[in-house]
């Protein structure tokens, strides 16, 4: 049995990881492309529009956690007759969401594309346009989440990874077009990109319906088990929107005091933040729905083992990506953009370090969900989230460089860090001194070596080839100090089985 689950979660990673270099080669080239094809303007100008409804897609992800984490409950428990049950509910709750994103994003959005964007006067058209045009896009997500659930839960990440890849392909002709097109480019945009979510809605939709059999939709309701998924999509809810408002947020606070082209250098630096965050998702992807059922089945020290081990891998593998991009993201971004906006480079090195210290709150957070008592945890995430742009605004108000702000989440995140270590403890009984002693010091270990090493790289030599040369010498030498010092016996043995096995 163990085996099977371990040969079976290597499988998955690895069409999870085919997928995302597939993906990031995608999205670095077509980033150029749309930069060069919009211009820096509206480059800006659809990224921030993007952090508009942004702002409120937190709600599709209001019931997606609740629905995987159900059916894999269930599934954890054995009680396969249940799993229509919460298929059901989840859609008729997507459709309520639906109709409140309307109505929220329509009154709150035209308000701020009214009153408060800082755009060009002649531009204001087209980024109505395309406000309107990613409303409707971010309705047919929406409805798309129940399936996307139904796939992970069930684990087939071989289905899940060539539907992102044929998403990724057309995204990519997307640019192609753009470049041919002679219809205004903004809108255009927005136009293919609408088009292509309906066409991945359509296949997500259709695979599941011939595959599993709680993805037909029965007049199928219990109150009491509604109230209960309820409970645990709201409370989730709030974290995941303060989560969101808080990144879109900070992005029109730079709108207002910097312009469209800060906002272009932020979306730079989000496009990378964007492809580290991929390496943690396909992770994260594969372990939650395991971890689980374990935890339902009532296996909780192989939950918690699991639990350090994924938090020491995403963080390894940030590091390992992180490092280099710090130290050459001057020519990089000469190689990949051209041009090259104001405030990026400090931009990605800032959102670098943040993303790093946030590696290790995935893990974290699948303990809360897998106990199912996540009510505090929000809470106080909510809360947390919110303090970054609340004093962002008054630092920039004051003067402030634009690079204070991503300074200041860096900070903010380390204090949530600290407040979701002792959250964990309490709710789902983590051992904090374990966790300490086998997680955060051979993390912090690596980050120090690291920064001494590329330090002195940096500084020892001047010919490009020359340090990448050097520094992939160095991050073999991390991988030596971290498969043999950073993770232990058990954590090895399953690493080895599984390069074995593949």
């Amino acid at each position: 049995m163990a085996e099977a689950t371990s040969k079976r979660l290597a499988k998955n990673t690895l069409f999870m990881y085919v997928r995302m270099g597939l993906l990031m080669l995608i999205s670095l080239y077509t980033s150029r492309v749309v930069l060069r094809e919009l211009g820096v303007d509206d480059y800006g100008t659809y990224n921030l529009v993007g952090s508009v409804v942004a702002m409120f897609t937190s709600l599709k992800i209001l019931f997606s956690s609740s629905t995987q984490r159900f059916l894999n409950y269930e599934m954890g428990q054995g009680n396969h007759d249940r799993l229509q049950l919460v298929f059901n509910i989840s859609i008729i709750v997507h459709i309520v969401v639906c109709v409140v994103f309307v109505i929220l994003v329509e009154l709150v959005g035209l308000w701020f594309l009214g009153s408060k964007i800082n755009v060009e006067p002649d531009r204001l058209f087209a980024a109505n346009v395309v406000f309107h045009l990613s409303v409707l896009t971010a309705v047919v997500s929406v409805m798309t989440v129940p399936y996307d659930a139904v796939v992970i839960a069930h684990e087939k990440m071989d289905f899940y990874a060539y539907v992102s890849i044929f998403e990724g392909i057309m995204r990519l002709a997307i640019v192609f077009l753009l470049t041919f097109l002679p219809f205004d480019k903004l809108i255009t945009y927005g136009v293919l990109q609408m088009l292509v979510t309906v066409f991945v809605r359509v296949i997500n939709t259709t695979y599941c319906k011939r595959n599993f059999a709680e993805s037909h939709t029965k007049r199928l309701w219990d109150k009491a088990y509604f109230k209960k998924m309820m409970a645990f999509a709201s409370w989730n809810f709030l974290g995941i929107t303060a989560y969101t408002l808080f990144h879109n947020g900070l992005n029109m606070i730079l709108n207002v005091f910097g312009g469209t082209v800060v906002n272009a250098a932020r979306g730079i630096a989000y496009q990378i933040n964007n492809v580290l965050l991929q390496f943690i998702n396909n992770v994260t992807v594969v372990v939650n729905p395991y971890c689980v059922k374990i935890w339902a089945a009532g296996e909780r020290d192989k939950a918690f083992k699991m639990v350090f081990f994924s938090s020491k891998i995403l963080f390894f593998i940030q590091l390992c990506v992180l490092i280099p991009i710090f130290y050459l993201t001057p020519g990089i971004l000469q190689i990949w953009l051209g041009q090259v906006p104001d405030y990026s480079v400090v931009f990605i090195r800032l959102i670098l370090i943040y993303s790093l210290v946030r590696s290790l709150h995935p893990s974290l957070d699948l303990l809360f969900k897998s106990c199912g008592n996540i009510k505090s945890y929000q809470i106080t995430e909510g809360l947390l989230q919110f303090l970054p742009l609340i004093i962002s605004y008054i630092v920039l108000k004051m003067g402030g460089d634009y690079y204070w702000a991503f300074l200041i989440v860096i900070f903010c995140e380390l204090l949530n860090m600290s407040v979701v270590m002792a959250l964990v403890h309490r709710i789902a009984g983590l051992n904090l001194l374990q966790y300490t002693g086998k997680v955060l010091a051979p993390c912090a270990l690596l980050f120090v070596l690291s920064l001494l090493a590329f330090y002195f790289i940096s500084e020892s030599f001047d010919v490009w080839y020359i340090k990448a040369i050097v520094t992939g010498g160095v991050l073999l030498i991390e991988l030596g100090l971290w498969f043999f010092v950073a993770i232990g016996k058990w954590e090895r043995s399953q690493l080895i089985n599984l390069i074995k096995r593949r």
